[in-house]
């Protein structure tokens, strides 16, 4: 089965399942991003989870003991992800799988990804959980040139400043901000297109440098 934990100062999540889970749930994911409608840029936003889940069946990253005694105690393998990349990665994922035939497989995986992860999000704060929860329930409204950019730079505003049940307050609407019609997105959108004409390239190439602060996770 999959578990997920929320990480002790909230900063995001900690996906766990044996070898078979996780490697099922790669499957999964790279399938529902083959011939998506994601343009390329989220489509690799996606595809960063498939990898951090690859790397955590590889055991490159956590393990955890889980059970009560010898007959029940299991090792499973895990990776700490931070909650906007992951639920706005989760977002896409429902997305793609509205647009193409999923077997009862993919679903059940989808379903199961979802009921680990919003248990975890309730653990932590159950109305700040329960906020970001009706946001990944709702439908992604993402366009053809959305800047997947965009992305690493409210992982940065979540991240920048305050910890624990503080940072994690702020999550919900920083969630609302992954919106095309948000301001946030409008004025960051403004800026890159401005940055790529002075630069010749294309919005989507371009890497916005950030001092990040150590994850406290």
């Amino acid at each position: 089965m999959l578990l997920a934990l929320p990480t002790q100062h909230g900063a995001g999540a900690i996906l766990f399942g044996d070898y078979w889970d996780l490697d099922n749930l790669h499957e999964t994911i790279h399938s529902l991003v083959e011939n998506s409608p994601l343009n390329e840029g989220l489509q690799e936003t996606v595809l960063g989870l498939a990898y951090d889940i690859r790397h955590a069946y590889q055991r490159d990253r956590e393990e955890k003991e889980f059970g009560n005694d010898e007959y029940d105690t299991v090792v499973y393998r895990g990776v700490k992800i931070l909650w906007p990349i992951l639920l706005f990665q989760m977002s896409l994922l429902r997305y793609s799988a509205s647009y193409k035939p999923t077997t009862k497989e993919q679903q059940a995986n989808l379903y199961r990804l979802e009921s680990c992860v919003e248990k975890a999000l309730l653990e932590y704060d159950d109305n700040a959980g329960r906020r970001c929860i009706e946001w990944l329930n709702s439908v992604p409204f993402v366009t053809q040139n959305y800047l997947s950019n965009y992305v690493p730079e409210i992982a940065y505003r979540f991240i920048e400043g305050s910890t624990g049940k503080r940072r994690f307050k702020k999550l919900p609407v920083l969630l609302r901000q992954f919106s095309v019609m948000s301001d946030k997105y409008k004025e960051f959108e403004k800026q890159i297109t401005e940055m790529a004409k002075e630069k010749n390239c294309h919005p989507q190439e371009l890497e916005i440098v950030r001092d990040w602060q150590e994850i406290d996770w």
